[in-house]
């Protein structure tokens, strides 16, 4: 959407630039969306990222964190706009916020190893500094609770199960379904393990998606919404749960990993990698969505996680077992 240019398709994104043009004092001279939530703002000098916060405190606390990581020395991540520093941008009963744009590098996936390095020495810097001013938000953020969450996914997964009986044979329902209760029972005898860690802000959603290469080829990490207070270890827990199929659930590849390595010796940590996480969540998504045409394409992606990679899975859960 340009000044000049604009059809009638367009009129939400023209009222958009003139707002943005009166919120900031910079004169914006386009505005496109990219995807539901967000677009991509220029003005003569600079790209911006538009995003759009479900709430008032959502915004205000990624921005608090945001300027602490760079206070003390965390870079490797996007900044708001200056202005955001005395007030939001409320608009037509909305809240948005203007986002630094990274200008891209290379593409970022789980894929190679180098990358996977990469990226959990960029999540150990990020904890390394949340730990500095966690305190900071005690009265903004809530405690993150593993097994509450991974409870209340199992739960949903069993809710489903008329559903998922049409795609899943029931075998391997009620496998998946031992292997979390086992989990989630072992965990409770272990429950302060996530309590006694430093406590830090957490990410809380460290898929690939969320690290991306700039220009420079630096690895940057994005996408505050889903962070919590809470121990490192629940990212690391689902860091290794989103690249274990990268690695063909291998243990001895993550014998090699700096920090997951010495996470393996304890027990808290290896009973937790035997709950199927992404299983269940990924088919309690696909019964919640409904767009046909995403769940058709999905299918594939979970047959591959649910049926393909079961053998591999199943080796993968005996060896943490072995290690209890």
């Amino acid at each position: 959407m340009t000044a000049n240019r604009r059809s009638d398709g367009d009129e939400f994104e023209h009222r958009l630039l003139l707002y943005l043009t009166s919120f900031t004092g910079e004169t914006f001279l386009y505005v496109k969306k990219i995807k539901n939530g967000i677009w991509v703002c220029k003005t003569a000098k600079n790209t911006w990222i538009l995003k759009e916060f479900p709430t008032k405190e959502k915004i205000e606390n990624q921005i608090y964190l945001t300027k602490l990581l760079f206070i003390n020395g965390f870079h490797w991540t996007y900044r708001f706009h200056p202005v955001h520093a005395k007030k939001i941008c409320f608009f037509e009963d909305r809240i948005f916020g203007l986002i630094e744009f990274i200008k891209k590098g290379s593409s970022f996936s789980y894929q190679t190893k180098n990358n996977r390095i990469q990226a959990i020495k960029l999540l150990s810097k990020f904890h390394e500094k949340t730990q500095l001013f966690a305190n900071e938000f005690s009265t903004k953020l809530s405690f993150f609770n593993q097994i509450e969450k991974w409870e209340t996914r199992l739960n949903d997964f069993i809710s489903n199960f008329p559903q998922l009986k049409k795609f899943i044979p029931q075998y391997y329902i009620e496998v998946y379904v031992e292997w979390a209760k086992w989990s989630l029972h072992m965990l409770k005898q272990n429950k302060n393990y996530f309590n006694q860690q430093a406590k830090c802000v957490i990410h809380g959603d460290v898929a690939h998606h969320n690290f991306i290469y700039n220009f420079d080829q630096q690895l940057f990490l994005i996408d505050f919404d889903l962070i919590h207070l809470g121990s490192p270890v629940i990212d690391y827990l689902q860091f290794t749960n989103r690249i274990l199929p990268y690695i063909e659930w291998s243990h001895h590849e993550l014998q090699q990993m700096e920090t997951i390595k010495d996470l393996l010796n304890h027990k808290a940590f290896v009973i937790a990698l035997i709950y199927p996480t992404d299983v269940l969540r990924e088919w309690n998504r696909f019964i919640r969505s409904k767009n046909k045409k995403n769940k058709d394409q999905s299918l594939a992606y979970l047959k591959e996680i649910t049926f393909n990679q079961y053998e591999q899975r199943k080796s993968f859960a005996n060896e943490m077992i072995k290690r209890i």
